[in-house]
């Protein structure tokens, strides 16, 4: 039975290299890149790359990726869901698609990373950043209606190729760039160059563009409070969580001030966040015995241009892309949003300076937390998960300025102002409207050039509109003391 159901997938996706292959698509923008790169201050080693396209070789490695992928959960964790058979797979136009009802962290980490993969398989195989994207589509839509015997996911097939697209580049150009520390490095950040780099060569690309690069260690205390209004209202809800420690990551490609360039994903910023600490066993006369905090926040310029206002001042606007995932113990939240941006550097003298940037976008798919259901509210159903998928928009201010003693104060105003889809696949779950904000202020004392030490504060605000249950009101303050070991 796999074997059919490897063949199937095999057709599907020689197919689409074959039609890729042909001459009308054989562009040779990538090759002409490595040309000019080989001349450039810090350009990787491209000696062993012929800068050919190579579909079939990025084909190869997206099915093979595919039906490992599958096999294990088949095999190995014997997945009922992946018990795919020769009748459900040839019968896949009359599958009908709908919002999945999986983990939190599959759909919005698991699934953009698996994109990512079969984005850089096409990537590591000369292929350009549309056709790469093509490439992730294709690997997402075999998942979806051959792999696996759940419904086609609407969410997956918008998160896993977008996701992958933008994850995708970004990953690929840091490889290149930790490979110049160590090329180990280099293969974990980017496993795909284990099939790509012996059948091609080394990947394409220029290195040395890390504009900053910075890791923080932290500890905090975080403290929620949660009201209901309406008919058969719960009483209201405390959460005190006393101490918890944080690493977090932070990577700017490229400067984003006067920035130009039609070239997506040559300008990005990913940070990386992870926290756990104690809980205060207090939680609707039960509790968290552990908090736990995860965030993945990325934007990336999809177009810009440089306006010269003014010698004193570099500005950068155009079109940005913000990728949002925050999983923690008192909410969640993510979205993929596509909009514009408005960013700026004023130099003050004796090299002080304030940035500060705006953007204003459109959340194409998001989630928030159901609280009803995160908080075991309700009693839960035979289908049921933690969070609404939503639409809506998402408008961002971040400022800082830096002293002349190299002290920062940074400000960063997120709001989010989201629908959620009535058609949920819920059994108890409401949709509504749901408002959301985070009000972030840190301050950062100098101690060196490479090291300093700071204050955070965070204020998180949700009033939730739901139809057919109770509204909420939720805050959450998160404080937390912290060291920035600044590398570059």
């Amino acid at each position: 039975m796999k074997i059919k159901q490897f063949a199937v997938c095999a057709a599907l996706m020689i197919t689409i290299g074959r039609l890729a292959a042909e001459p009308a698509f054989n562009v040779t923008v990538l090759a002409a890149a490595a040309d000019t790169s080989a001349d450039a201050d810090g350009a990787g080693s491209t000696t062993d790359n012929d800068g050919k396209k190579h579909y079939l070789i990025a084909a190869g490695g997206v099915l093979t990726f595919t039906y490992l992928l599958s096999s294990y959960n088949r095999y190995v964790t014997k997945s009922g869901w992946a018990e795919v058979t020769w009748d459900y797979a040839s019968h896949f136009y009359e599958h009908d698609m709908e919002f999945d009802n999986d983990w939190y962290w599959t759909n919005f980490v698991l699934h953009p990373y698996q994109g990512s993969i079969s984005y850089m398989m096409a990537r590591g195989s000369n292929l350009n950043k549309f056709e790469s994207f093509l490439y992730s589509v294709a690997g997402s839509t075999i998942w979806e209606y051959f792999c696996e015997t759940n419904a086609p996911s609407t969410n997956d097939m918008i998160y896993t190729p977008i996701g992958g697209f933008i994850f995708g580049e970004m990953l690929y150009k840091l490889s290149l760039e930790a490979e110049e520390v160590n090329k180990l490095f280099g293969f974990i950040i980017n496993p795909t160059r284990l099939w790509t780099q012996p059948l091609v060569g080394h990947p394409l690309g220029e290195t040395g563009h890390i504009h900053a690069l910075s890791l923080k260690l932290g500890a905090g205390t975080q403290k929620q409070y949660t009201t209901f209004s309406g008919n058969g209202s719960p009483s209201g809800m405390s959460e005190f969580f006393p101490v918890f420690v944080y690493p977090e990551f932070n990577v700017v490609y490229n400067d984003p001030y006067g920035w130009d360039s039609n070239d997506p994903l040559e300008q990005f910023d990913l940070t990386g966040h992870g926290g756990f600490g104690a809980g205060s066993n207090k939680k609707n006369g039960g509790g968290e015995k552990i908090f736990y905090d995860v965030k993945i926040q990325a934007n990336g310029m999809l177009w810009s241009r440089e306006l010269d206002r003014a010698t004193n001042k570099d500005t950068t606007i155009g079109i940005i892309f913000d990728y949002d995932f925050i999983w923690q113990s008192s909410m969640e939240l993510s979205s993929l949003a596509p909009g514009f941006a408005y960013k700026q550097r004023i130099r003050l003298a004796d090299n002080a300076k304030i940035e500060w940037q705006f953007h204003q976008g459109w959340v194409t798919l998001g989630t928030s937390d159901y609280y009803y259901y995160m908080h075991k509210l309700v009693d839960y159903g035979d289908t049921w998960r933690e969070f609404n998928y939503n639409t809506g928009s998402k408008t961002q201010f971040i400022w800082s300025h830096t002293a002349s003693n190299g002290n920062v104060l940074s400000t960063n105003l997120s709001l989010f102002a989201l629908w959620d889809f009535p058609a949920q696949k819920q059994d108890y779950g409401y949709a509504g409207w749901e408002l959301i904000g985070f009000i972030n202020a840190d301050y950062e004392v100098a101690v060196s050039e490479r090291v300093h030490l700071g204050l955070a504060n965070e204020l998180y605000l949700k009033k939730a509109f739901f139809d057919g249950t109770a509204d909420l009101l939720q805050t959450v303050y998160t404080g937390s003391v912290f060291v920035r070991l600044i590398g570059k």
